[in-house]
């Protein structure tokens, strides 16, 4: 059963039946109890009143009780045990009898029995002392009148539960099918996300859908910002190519006998400068990986790989590339994003140390702080405080600190933080620090 409605519908069906049920079963025993309780309390009041004709009578044979004890089998009866006689019955029973035990003084029991004409018959019988003498009194009813009450009960509570079921029912699927009306706005969202006219869903739900809306807005929020970068590395390469290709075009223009030795070093250069761009895309591209959006980066798994592909990509230098976490289990930011940033700064660092490269990931306050450095000669204070200047945007043309920062500063603009460069403390190299806001750490 895959859908939540008729879940909600099939679960409240079967707890109103189990509540009905325990309702008529607690129902028909309380009224049963009650009404038995209201017989045996007339039966008693009875009794006394046959024990004060008894008291009044000189002889109890000749006793002239209530008259419903008069008529045959009116379905009340009473049965006196005398010691020292035969035992006294009601004339309603006629020429039938009733089984009645002698009971001591101050005892009384209560049963039910078979009367005249098969009567189901509540029994009560207490031992009494009068005048010296001991004697037994058992006053009897027809429950057939008690059943028929309860009959008729049964019948009508079955029906008063029947239709609160139904009108129960009905009331639930109202209920639901205004409640999954709510969610009409996110099906309108998500046909204007299809057309392009907004770029997150509506968080005007109820409170058991907005956590799944929030995790996709924060899915497609991580989309755009992937597509955003996208189009600007796009755009850097289509404007890093633009030079060259235009160059090239009109090197080729130049009649053929002109062209001499220094046009053919010149177009080997253009050439030589495009295949450094594409290999630098398609390096980007590796660092980044395979993935799935959204997906939260694992420092134990991912550092590993990372280093060894680092490696691979400098073999012909000896390099030990550390890594450092300072917590525990996933980071709550986008795995590519994480990965493209860490590869663009440790390759950069690769290029440039010695030996060694360090990279540190440690929680912040409002996000997370990835820290890379390497004891290579650093960067001139005249060239840091140039790229302070002018940004981020680098001259991507420049096989240098450039290539890389450029990229790693727009993923860190994309989260709302900075990007701090420097030299190392520790290696005495350069150091880039990047400073990644809107996440959490779990």
């Amino acid at each position: 059963m895959r859908s939540l409605e008729a879940r909600l519908h099939f679960g409240l069906a079967i707890t109103l039946a189990l509540l009905l049920l325990v309702f008529w079963r607690v129902g028909y025993e309380t009224l049963r109890g009650g009404t038995e309780a209201l017989v045996r309390n007339r039966l008693q009041q009875d009794a006394e009143a046959l024990i004060g004709l008894l008291a009044s009578a000189s002889d109890p044979a000749s006793l002239e009780p209530i008259p419903r004890y008069r008529q045959p089998y009116s379905g009340h009866y009473y049965v006196l045990l005398n010691p020292t006689g035969d035992p006294i019955l009601s004339r309603s029973l006629w020429d039938s009898e009733l089984e009645v035990s002698p009971l001591a003084v101050g005892e009384s029991a209560v049963w039910e029995a078979s009367g005249p004409e098969g009567q189901r018959l509540l029994v009560w019988a207490h031992g009494y002392r009068d005048r010296g003498r001991d004697f037994t009194l058992a006053v009897a009813e027809d429950l057939a009148h008690l059943d028929e009450i309860l009959a008729e009960f049964e019948r009508r509570l079955a029906l008063m539960g029947l239709i609160g079921f139904l009108v129960l029912v009905l009331v639930q699927h109202v209920t639901v099918f205004h409640a999954f009306l709510r969610l009409r706005p996110v099906y309108a969202d998500i046909e204007r996300l299809e057309r392009g006219e907004t770029d997150q869903l509506t968080e005007q739900v109820p409170d058991e859908i907005l956590p799944l809306v929030r995790q996709f807005n924060r899915l497609l929020h991580t989309l755009a910002q992937r597509l955003e970068r996208s189009r600007r590395g796009v755009a850097d390469l289509a404007h890093a190519l633009k030079s060259p290709l235009t160059l090239l075009r009109r090197l080729l223009e130049v009649p053929v006998p002109a062209a001499e030795v220094s046009h053919h070093d010149q177009i080997a250069e253009q050439v030589e400068r495009m295949r450094h761009l594409m290999e630098r895309e398609l390096r980007r591209a590796r660092l980044a990986g395979p993935g799935t959006p959204g997906r939260s980066f694992n420092p134990a798994e991912e550092m590993p790989v990372l280093v060894r592909l680092l490696k691979q990509m400098h073999p012909t230098r000896p390099l030990y590339i550390e890594w450092q976490a300072a917590t525990e289990g996933l980071l709550a930011v986008d795995r590519e994003d994480l990965l493209e940033l860490l590869g663009v700064l440790l390759d950069n660092a690769c290029k440039w140390a010695e030996s060694r490269v360090l990279c540190t990931l440690a929680p912040a306050p409002r996000g997370m702080v990835v820290r890379v450095e390497d004891d290579g000669p650093g960067c001139l204070d005249e060239a840091l405080d140039r790229i302070r200047r002018r940004g981020a945007r680098l001259d991507e043309q420049v096989d240098g600190h450039g290539l890389g920062l450029s990229i790693a500063s727009d993923i860190v603009k994309l989260y709302g933080g900075g990007l701090i460069l420097g030299r190392s403390p520790h290696l005495g190299g350069f150091l880039a620090e990047a400073h990644l806001l809107r996440t959490v750490v779990h």
